[in-house]
């Protein structure tokens, strides 16, 4: 196999993948009424302390505007709430809500049990393996 196909089979398993894992989520149970944004800036929320919108922009990709119209979807949604920063009150940050968390974990849970089925699928000697690439990927695309 080519260098060509090769990356474009890697690219076709990339776009399966996120298919099943992303948007379409777990036969439409996986994040409730959250889009995959709003799921990425929930976990962006819950894993930084005095997380900004300009801190869920870079985790999105989105200009400051686009994380702002994210968080306010959340806000009134109950997720998430708006306030000042701790170590700097003209900061305005958002905090996730015992609401927010509940969504996430379960969302994690299915995840975590659909990753489980697929991985028990694959021969012992590459399941680490498996782990170690995509996370590997999900680091080099954060870059």
């Amino acid at each position: 196999m080519n260098n060509k196909s090769t990356i474009s089979e890697l690219s076709r398993s990339l776009i399966t993948i996120a298919w099943y894992f992303g948007p379409k989520g777990l036969d439409g149970q996986c994040c409730g009424d959250i889009t995959m944004p709003e799921f990425i800036a929930l976990d962006t929320i819950l894993n930084i302390h005095n997380c900004s919108v300009h801190d869920i922009g870079i985790a999105l990709g989105f200009t400051k505007s686009g994380a702002t119209r994210i968080v306010n979807r959340l806000v009134s949604k109950g997720y998430v709430r708006k306030e000042a920063s701790s170590e700097d009150g003209r900061v305005c940050c958002v905090a996730i809500t015992k609401k927010g968390e509940t969504i996430i974990k379960d969302a994690d849970s299915r995840y975590r049990e659909k990753f489980e089925q697929l991985i028990s699928k694959m021969p012992p000697n590459q399941q680490g393996n498996v782990v170690t690439l995509l996370n590997s990927i999900a680091q080099a695309l954060r870059k």
